[in-house]
C-alpha cells in the first residue's frame, strides 16, 4: 500500500502468520514462548552456584595448606625441644658434668647448638646468671623481667619476640642477623620505621640436673629472621610439584608483626620480599582482631588466595603471623574463560529465542503498533495519517477500518475549528499585548508623577515650617550669644553651650527637610570626580568614630571611570553611610565575630559596571559585619524620620536624603542584609550605590516621564 500524502512511512509487517488465523490462536502460541526465557535464568543460577562452590574449594584448599604448614612449624619446634631434652637427660651429659665438677664450658654448648641448628644456646643458673653461652659471652645476669619470663615457662618450645637489647645480650652477631630493612609496600599502612631490629625466635627451654640437683636451664634459640631454609622446607612440603595449576606459585611467609622476616615470596624477579609489609586490611584483621584470614589478598605485587594466622607469644600477645597462599591469576584466568564460554552460549540462546519471539509475535502486535503509531502522528499534528489496509481478515482489520473512518470525520471538524480559532487567537493576542504594554508604561509614569507631586506638596509645607522655625531660632541664637558674653560661671557657660548645640541641631533638621523636599534649589555644581578619592577624603571626617568603634577598614578600589556628581554631596552620602556602619558595629558581638573569624570590619569596594540601558556607571559597596538589619526594618530605613538609633543620635533623615541626592542625577541607593557569611547564621549589611558616569538631572527625568504619560493617555483614548 502506498502511503497517503503527509503520511510517514511505516515498516512493512512480516507474513509468518496465515491471514485466516484468529487472534485467539495467535495469543495461545505466543504464550508458550516466554518458557524459553527460563533456560538462561536457570543457567545463570547454576553458574552462580558453581562459582560459589569453586571459591569455597579454593578457600578450603588454602585452609588445609595453613593447617599443614602450622603443623609442620609445630613439628620443627617439638623436634628441637625433644633433641635438647634428650641431650639434657643423656648419660653423656651426666658423665661430662661429673668429670668437670658439675660445670659445662662454651665449647660443649657450641657443639650442641651447631648439631641442633640453634642460633644460640646458653646455660642459665636458677639465680638468673648466664653461666655459659654460645656464642661465647662472659657470665652475666639476666634482667629481672627476663628472669620472670623464664621461670614462668615450663620446659618446651615457644615463639617469642626479643628486643634488640635482649639480642645484644645474647650476642651482637645474633642481633645483627636479626636486623631487617623495611621496604615500602603497596596497600600497607604507613609506618615511621625504616628498619626492624627485633628478633622472632623459637625458644626451647629444658632444665638440667646433676646428681639430683638442678644446675639451671638450657635455653636454645632458633632465629626466624632470615631463616629461609625453614620456610623453603615448609613450602616444599605443602606445595610439592603438581599440587597447583600450571602457572600458579605456592608461597610461605613468617611475619614479625606485619614485616616479612622469612618468606618464599619474590619481588623484582628473583629477590625475596624480605622487609616488605602485609596489606593494611589483613593487618587489622589478623594482628588487630586476632582473626584467621581466609580469602584473596594482595601480596607484595599480585593477588593470592591467602591464609594468615596470628603467631602468639607465651603470654598470648600477637607478635607475628604465619602465611601460606598461592597465586590467584591462573585460577582467575580459568574462571574468566569459563565465564566467556558460558556467556557466549547463553547469549546465543537468548538471541535465537529473541528472534523467534519477534518473528512469532509480529503478526499479533503489528496492527496494535500500527494504530498506536497513527495515533502518535495525529497527536503531533499529522492529520492525514491513516492505518490503511492491513491485508488480513480478522477483528483487527475491522477495527482499523472503523478507526480510519473516525479520523476522517475528526479531520473535517478539526479543519473548520482551527480556522475559527486562529482568527480569534490572533485578535486576542494583539489586544492583550497592546493593553499590557500600555498598562506597564502608565503604571511607571503615574508612580513617578505621584512621587514628584508629593515632594512638591511636602516642599511647600516644609518651606513654611522652616520659615516659622528659622526666625525664633535666629532670635534664640542671638540671645544665647548675649548671655554667653555676660556670664562668667563655667557651669552656666556649659549649659549655654548645650542649648547652643540643640539650636544648631534644629537648624540642621530644617535644612535637611528643605534639601529632601526641594532638591533642585539645593543642587550643587556637578563635575567629573574620581569616587575613590572622594571616599578617602570622606573617611577623614569620620575617622574618630571609626576608631571609637575599633573597626578595621578594608578597601578594594577597582573603579577606573569618573562620574558626573557634586563632590560635596557625594561626601555627604559617604559620611552618612560610614557613620551608620560604625554605629552598627557598636556593642558586644563576640559570638558573631567569632563565627566570622574576624573583628569589627567595614569594607568599601568600587567597580566599573554597566546599567540595563547600556550606559557606563560606577558601583560603590559599603559593607559591615555588625548586627544584621531585620527584614521588617529593612523596608523602612529609607522612610522620612524613621530611625532605630537612640534618642539624640539620629533624625531619620540621613538615608532618605542620601538616596535623594543619588537619584537626583539618575543613580540609585539600596540596602541588603544580612550578607555574611554565605551560610546561616548571617550577619552584617551592605549599602550599594550606583552612579552614572553621565548624570541625568531630575528635571530631565520628570520631563521625560510627563511626555510618556501624555502619549499613553492618547493611545488608550484612541484604542477605546
Amino acid at each position: 500500500m502506498e502511503p497517503r500524502i503527509g503520511q510517514r512511512p511505516f515498516p512493512p509487517r512480516g507474513h509468518f502468520w496465515p491471514s485466516h488465523w484468529t487472534v485467539k490462536t495467535k495469543l495461545v502460541v505466543t504464550a508458550c514462548i516466554p518458557l524459553l526465557v527460563l533456560v538462561p535464568i536457570v543457567a545463570m543460577l547454576v553458574w552462580s552456584a558453581g562459582q560459589a562452590a569453586y571459591t569455597k574449594i579454593l578457600i578450603s584448599k588454602v585452609r588445609s595448606d595453613l593447617v599443614l604448614a602450622q603443623q609442620e612449624f609445630t613439628d620443627v619446634q617439638e623436634s628441637k625441644s625433644l633433641a635438647l631434652k634428650s641431650w639434657s637427660e643423656s648419660a653423656y651429659l651426666r658423665n661430662l658434668l661429673n668429670q668437670r665438677g658439675g660445670k659445662l664450658n662454651n665449647k660443649d654448648l657450641q657443639a650442641q647448638a651447631e648439631r641442633l641448628g640453634f642460633a644460640y644456646l646458653r646455660l642459665i643458673s636458677p639465680t638468673g646468671m648466664v653461666v655459659n653461652s654460645f656464642p661465647p659471652r662472659l657470665p652475666y645476669m639476666l634482667d629481672s623481667e627476663v628472669q620472670k619470663s623464664v621461670k614462668f615457662r615450663e620446659s618446651g618450645s615457644y615463639t617469642v619476640l626479643l628486643s634488640n637489647k635482649e639480642l645484644m645480650d645474647i650476642s651482637p652477631d645474633v642481633a645483627s642477623r636479626a636486623v631487617q630493612a623495611i621496604i615500602p609496600t603497596s596497600n600497607a599502612s604507613p609506618s615511621p620505621k625504616s628498619t626492624e631490629d627485633r628478633g622472632l625466635v623459637v625458644q626451647v627451654l629444658q632444665p638440667v640436673f646433676n646428681n639430683g640437683n638442678m644446675l639451671g636451664y638450657l635455653e636454645g634459640g632458633l632465629l626466624l629472621n632470615g631463616n629461609l631454609g625453614l620456610v623453603d622446607e615448609i613450602n616444599n612440603l605443602i606445595y610439592s610439584p603438581n599440587t597447583l595449576l600450571e602457572g600458579s606459585i605456592g608461597t610461605t611467609t613468617i611475619f614479625l608483626e606485619d614485616v616479612r622476616v622469612a618468606t618464599t615470596v619474590r619481588r623484582d624477579g628473583e629477590l625475596r620480599a624480605l622487609g616488605t609489609r602485609v596489606s593494611d586490611v589483613v593487618r587489622q584483621s589478623v594482628l588487630g582482631r586476632g582473626e584467621v584470614w581466609l580469602e584473596r589478598a594482595f601480596v607484595v605485587n599480585d593477588w593470592y588466595v591467602a591464609a594468615y594466622a596470628p603467631l602468639l607469644s607465651p603470654e598470648g600477645a600477637r607478635i607475628g603471623m604465619f602465611y601460606v597462599g598461592f597465586l590467584e591469576a591462573p585460577y582467575a584466568n580459568i574462571k574468566t574463560q569459563l565465564l566467556i564460554l558460558f556467556l557466549l552460549a547463553v547469549g546465543a540462546a537468548m538471541v535465537l529465542g529473541a528472534m523467534m519471539v519477534v518473528r512469532l509475535t509480529s503478526g499479533i502486535f503489528y496492527p496494535l503498533r500500527r494504530m498506536n503509531y497513527i495515533m502518535s502522528l495525529q497527536e503531533r499534528g499529522d492529520t492525514a495519517a491513516r492505518v490503511g489496509d492491513l491485508r488480513r481478515e480478522d477483528e483487527f482489520a475491522d477495527l482499523a477500518n472503523h478507526f480510519d473512518a473516525l479520523l476522517d470525520q475528526l479531520d473535517a471538524r478539526r479543519s473548520e475549528l482551527l480556522g475559527l480559532n486562529e482568527q480569534l487567537d490572533e485578535r486576542v493576542r494583539q489586544r492583550t499585548a497592546d493593553l499590557q504594554a500600555a498598562n506597564q508604561k502608565l503604571h511607571q509614569a503615574v508612580e513617578q508623577l505621584l512621587a514628584s507631586e508629593k515632594l512638591a506638596a511636602l516642599g511647600q509645607l516644609t518651606a513654611g515650617i522652616a520659615h516659622e522655625f528659622n526666625n525664633p531660632l535666629a532670635i534664640m541664637m542671638g540671645h544665647l550669644d548675649l548671655i554667653r558674653i555676660t556670664l562668667n560661671d563655667p557651669e552656666s557657660l556649659k549649659t549655654v553651650r548645650l542649648l547652643d548645640e540643640q539650636v544648631h541641631r534644629m537648624r540642621n533638621i530644617v535644612q535637611k527637610l528643605l534639601q529632601f523636599c526641594r532638591p533642585d534649589e539645593y543642587a550643587s555644581y556637578t563635575e567629573e570626580i574620581n569616587v575613590n578619592e572622594i571616599i578617602q577624603d570622606s573617611i577623614l571626617f569620620v575617622r574618630n568614630e571609626i576608631d571609637m568603634a575599633r573597626a578595621q577598614l578594608k578597601f578594594d578600589f577597582s573603579a577606573q571611570q569618573t562620574v558626573q556628581f557634586s563632590k560635596t554631596e557625594l561626601q555627604q552620602v559617604m559620611v552618612n553611610l560610614l557613620i551608620n556602619a560604625t554605629h552598627a558595629l557598636e556593642g558586644q558581638f563576640d559570638a558573631q565575630f567569632a563565627a566570622l573569624n574576624e573583628g569589627p570590619t567595614i569594607s568599601i569596594k568600587t567597580a566599573d559596571v554597566r546599567l540595563s540601558d547600556g550606559q557606563p556607571a560606577v558601583q560603590i559597596l559599603v559593607q559591615n559585619n555588625g548586627e544584621a538589619i531585620p527584614s521588617d526594618r529593612l523596608q523602612l530605613i529609607f522612610k522620612m524620620f524613621y530611625t532605630s538609633k537612640q534618642a539624640g543620635r539620629g533624625t531619620g533623615l540621613g538615608l532618605p536624603v542620601s538616596r535623594m541626592l543619588v537619584q537626583r542625577y539618575g543613580g540609585d541607593l539600596w540596602a541588603t542584609s544580612p550578607v555574611l557569611p554565605e551560610v546561616e547564621p548571617q550577619f552584617g549589611a551592605c549599602f550599594e550605590i550606583v552612579l552614572r558616569c553621565k548624570a541625568r538631572p531630575s528635571a530631565d527625568i520628570l520631563k521625560e516621564t510627563g511626555q510618556q504619560l501624555l502619549l499613553i493617555e492618547k493611545q488608550l483614548s484612541e484604542g477605546n
